[in-house]
């Protein structure tokens, strides 16, 4: 029964032969404020009567009546309808009859003599009735949420584990005792027997600690099957009494063993298709790109999170070929084509690829995904042409060889005796130009041949490079401005001195013939480490530390048809009547025998720029002094906003961050980033946002949160340096933006960090 509403009248049937004593109750109950429904009977038949067909909320009760008593009464409302509280009015009972009637069920009684007690015992009878119904609810609510978890715990996949808090097992379901072919309710000691000795120690450490921290706690576990091993998924939950005192922990283990497994394949699989040449690219239904190897990102330019997401034709054909639209009718009727393609790369080149799709259907035979492999038609081109060289050179291997012996041999005496005339005489004679010509003609055919045989030793390239700039200035007419520029700290390479300079020197002689009216030739060396997927490999290098030592110049430059030969023996683009020589060749012969490779870019009447690439090494051949340990600035725990799209990038820098003193807030987009900014705008003293960014760029994050009156320092950083300083400048105009370009070292971070935040605080110091 629950609480009677307070517009009902309470029900009470009334078991009373004395008409005064009725009225006299009436009244009380009147005088009170109770609004009850009398139903007054005086003998058995009507009592029996009532209890059949009426709802009552209370039976009173005389103790003695004519020809029935009270007591039959109360058993036939004890038999009949043992949940209406029970009372009795007497004058007569005594109090081991009224405690006999207590036994025999009666809710109360109140002697006439007292019966102005009659509505507090009424009031306290109703109430003892909710409280016994609402216990009851309780309890039926109880062993229903008992089945419901007990139905839960017995169907899911799940393993469920409960432990007492000394870790001791009290309850497993029968999803564990199945997999593991235990006994449901197994001791706690055939569980953690199970586990891999590590795994064991590390799971009972993580059990104390959720105990003692009254934490929940994830983990990852392997456990024994028999003589297989599974890999488990496992998490701590706590349950604790109305006090807060922990009464028990449920570990809750889901098997991965097969996602696991599928996960493992999937990495061998992509670490397979990333060592493939060709270009895998795997796409959806949609023809969204899914997956983006490594030579697709070398062929195209663009990397696995730039592709991933974007329609596969509109992405590599900004300008549909005819061919396109047959390769999606073949590949949709016939499940494959193969032919060829012009795509975009991202620098705007035309990529020529050969392509092959092959669709691949579901059960219902509704196209899933698509494999595309593309080969690069360049790359094919490149190496049959290669092929056709190499064998060129090897057959002029023994030409030259045999030149350079004849020539020497026949040449020593006449540059003995130039030499002794050239002394005897004051202008130099075209005989000692000349012959000054054909020795250095046979050092270039030796160096030609003897490549291969060169002595190595570490030979510091800032050095060299200081020695052939200080011949130059000597050598060349002052019309040319030889400037030399070297990386501090520039890496040493393996190699023969004498060989390298005189590749510097062919390099540069070539220069100054292509300036005859004076210019600027450049020697500049950097470090430089070369990825596998560094487009500047062009297939020809390997990866890894390289020196690379650009000769640049400002004269007339090579025609675009000249440059695919200009290493070859015997070409030259100079204009016909000059001479031809082996200057070049030799050039690329002594690079690639120190494992190197050269390249050239060239534009008409712009002059021409030659890139060696050599293997280097960070071994110093002298000690050099230990540097002191620089000390980096931090901060005071100021709150910093990171906004920027690459995920490592991120990390790196918020890592870098809170190492010195900072918090840091991240956010993937601008769109994040400001919406983090609103629920934390009272902490945030600083915002460092990337440019450019997919959702909302960081342009456009800088201009919104000036709309809002934000009076906070910006950095902004990226890795197009020139434009998007530009979109920095123009981004709100008003605001104070600093840059830095990426990428940018670990000191210029947090010096920059610093000053903003010091700027910011300065005002509010004033």
């Amino acid at each position: 029964m629950s609480v009677l509403p307070p517009k009902r009248a309470l029900a009470i049937l009334h078991l009373e032969d004395s008409a005064a004593d009725r009225e006299l109750v009436s009244e009380i109950f009147r005088t009170e404020g109770l609004v009850c429904d009398f139903h007054t009977v005086e003998n058995r038949p009507a009592f029996e009567a009532a209890l059949e067909q009426g709802q009552f909320d209370l039976i009173l009760s005389d103790y003695s009546l004519p020809g029935f008593d009270g007591m039959t009464a109360l058993a036939l409302a004890q038999l009949r309808r043992p949940e209406i509280p029970f009372i009795f009015i007497s004058g007569v009972m005594g109090e081991e009859r009224a405690i006999e009637t207590l036994k025999n069920g009666a809710t109360d009684y109140v002697l006439k003599q007292r019966i102005d007690r009659i509505v507090p015992c009424v009031r306290r009878a109703l109430r003892e009735v909710v409280d016994r119904q609402q216990l009851r609810e309780t309890e039926d609510r109880l062993r229903q949420s008992e089945e419901q978890m007990r139905q839960i715990t017995e169907n899911v996949s799940d393993w469920i584990l409960v432990f007492d808090p000394q870790g001791r097992c009290t309850f497993s379901n029968s999803a564990y005792a199945k997999a593991l072919h235990a006994l449901p309710g197994a001791a706690s000691q055939e569980f953690w027997d199970r586990l891999e000795d590590e795994d064991a120690i590390r799971l009972r450490e993580d059990f104390h600690t959720v105990v003692r921290r009254g934490t929940t706690h994830r983990t990852e576990v392997r456990l024994r099957s028999g003589q297989a091993h599974r890999h488990i998924e496992a998490q701590f939950n706590l349950i604790c009494d109305q006090r807060g005192s922990l009464t028990s922990v449920i570990l809750v283990c889901r098997d991965i063993t097969a996602r696991r497994l599928a996960e493992e394949q999937m990495r061998a699989q992509t670490a397979i298709m990333d060592q493939a040449q060709d270009a895998i690219i795997i796409c959806g239904p949609d023809e969204e790109i899914i997956y983006w190897n490594r030579s697709a990102e070398r062929i195209y330019g663009w990397t696995a999170a730039e592709a991933r997401g974007r329609s596969l034709n509109t992405f590599l054909h900004p300008v549909p070929p005819p061919q396109l639209a047959e390769a999606q009718h073949s590949v949709l009727t016939r499940g494959d084509w193969h032919g060829e393609l012009r795509q975009a790369a991202k620098d705007g080149t035309v990529v020529v690829v050969q392509s092959r799709w092959t669709l691949f259907r579901d059960a219902a035979n509704k196209p899933q995904s698509m494999l595309v492999v593309n080969t690069d038609a360049r790359s094919q081109q490149l190496s049959e042409a290669e092929f056709i060289r190499v064998q060129h050179a090897a057959s002029l291997e023994a030409l030259a060889d045999t030149l350079a012996r004849d020539l020497r041999n026949a040449v020593e005496p006449i540059l003995l005796s130039s030499q002794l005339l050239r002394l005897r005489a004051q202008p130099q004679d075209e005989h000692g130009s000349h012959s000054q010509r054909v020795a250095e003609l046979i050092k270039q055919t030796e160096l030609l041949v003897q490549t291969s045989g060169a002595n190595r030793v570490m030979v510091p390239i800032t050095s060299l490079l200081d020695a052939v700039g200080r011949e130059l200035r000597q050598a060349f007419p002052s019309s040319i401005n030889v400037n030399v520029s070297t990386s501090v700290d520039l890496w040493t390479v393996a190699g023969d001195s004498d060989a390298l300079r005189q590749v510097l020197l062919n390099l540069c002689i070539n220069a100054r013939e292509a300036m005859p009216g004076g210019g600027r030739l450049e020697l500049i060396a950097e470090n430089l480490v070369l990825k596998p997927e560094d487009v500047r490999l062009r297939g020809i290098g390997r990866p890894g530390l390289h020196v690379a030592v650009t000769v640049s110049d400002t004269g007339g430059g090579i025609q675009p048809q000249d440059l695919s030969r200009v290493f070859s023996p015997f070409v030259t683009t100079k204009e016909h009547g000059q001479r031809v020589g082996m200057g070049l060749t030799a050039v690329r012969a002594i690079v690639q025998s120190h494992g190197g490779f050269v390249t050239v870019d060239s534009e008409v009447n712009r002059g021409s720029r030659f890139r060696i690439y050599l293997p280097a090494t960070t071994y110093s051949p002298t000690p050099e002094a230990a540097q002191p340990r620089r000390s980096f600035p931090h901060g005071r725990g100021q709150c910093i906003l990171l906004v920027d799209d690459e995920a490592g990038f991120r990390e790196i820098t918020q890592i870098t961050l809170e190492k010195y003193g900072y918090r840091v807030l991240t956010a993937c987009d601008g769109s994040e980033g400001l919406t983090l900014f609103m629920r934390h705008r009272q902490e945030i003293g600083l915002v460092i946002t990337d440019i450019v960014m997919p959702v909302m760029d960081g342009a456009a994050l800088i201009r919104s949160l000036q709309k809002m009156g934000v009076q906070l320092p910006f950095l902004a950083v990226s890795g197009l340096v020139e434009r998007e300083k530009v979109m920095v400048t123009t981004a709100a105009p008003g605001v104070a933006v600093e840059f830095l370009a990426k990428p940018f070292t670990t000191e210029r971070l947090l010096n920059t960090v610093r000053d903003l935040l010091q700027q910011q605080s300065t005002p509010a110091s004033e």
